[in-house]
């Protein structure tokens, strides 16, 4: 068992201010009309960064690696899918959609794992 260290603190708060301040870089430099971006698709890289700091962190090992693995099957499933229901795979409509599912399982698993770090201490 572990004490709590004031770095547990940022890294818990961590996706909120990504995504604030990835919401702050699209409108200040209007990349919503140039590329069409969200917040959520600049926060995905530093999601990623805090899923391999918490784990390590709280674990002693990162797992940070088998979510690779795991986004890799995804993009696997993802062309299935679109090959299967569209019956044919539209970049564009690929990537979007895949960056956009990688994002949701990155915010799924940091909220995994703070919830596991934070049991870890009781």
């Amino acid at each position: 068992m572990s004490t709590f260290s004031p770095i547990y603190l940022f890294w818990y708060i961590f996706p909120v201010i990504v995504l604030f301040a990835s919401k702050l870089c699209i409108s200040v430099f209007s990349l919503n009309k140039r590329f069409r971006l969200k917040a959520t698709d600049i926060a995905v890289p530093f999601l990623l960064f805090g899923i391999h700091q918490l784990s390590t962190l709280s674990f002693q090992f990162s797992i940070f690696p088998y979510f690779l693995i795991t986004l890799l099957l995804l993009g696997i499933a993802l062309a299935i899918f679109q090959a299967y229901f569209f019956e044919e795979i539209v970049y564009r409509r690929f990537f979007k959609m895949y960056w956009r599912s990688v994002f949701l399982f990155a915010l799924v698993l940091y909220i995994i794992l703070i919830i596991f770090s934070i049991v870890q201490f009781f």
